[in-house]
């Protein structure tokens, strides 16, 4: 089930993941009730690298926000992100390991090309 997508911005490349459609986002994460806002988010990435992302879940005007606040930055360099490229987080249950988190990560230029691609074959 994909709890959310982003397009990264100059903040989220630069300081921290930010995300503000909380409300599905907090369902997803419900397992996690009683920890005061603070959480560690186990991740596997797409080569099968885990990931730990402290996170804060602030009460904000608009509703709730998540917020990687550790280990993001790690995770920026590893993967190169830039601006405008898109990362997508999943929440799957796997019979043996219970419930994981899995991240993925689309490349802005890859993304460009292959619309470019589809213009081009009239698929668009």
């Amino acid at each position: 089930m994909e709890i959310f997508a982003t397009v990264l911005t100059i903040t989220d490349i630069e300081r921290r993941l930010s995300v503000s459609n909380g409300c599905l986002l907090l369902q997803a994460l419900s397992h996690f009730h009683g920890c005061h806002g603070r959480i560690v988010l186990n991740v596997k990435d797409d080569e099968g690298t885990f990931w730990n992302f402290r996170c804060l879940i602030r009460t904000e005007r608009y509703g709730p926000k998540l917020v990687i606040v550790s280990g993001w930055i790690d995770f920026v360099r590893t993967k190169d992100l830039r601006q405008g490229d898109i990362v997508v987080l999943y929440r799957e249950e796997d019979v043996i390991a219970g419930m994981e988190y899995k991240i993925e990560v689309k490349k802005k230029n890859s993304f460009s090309s292959l619309n470019r691609i589809k213009g081009s074959l009239g698929l668009n």
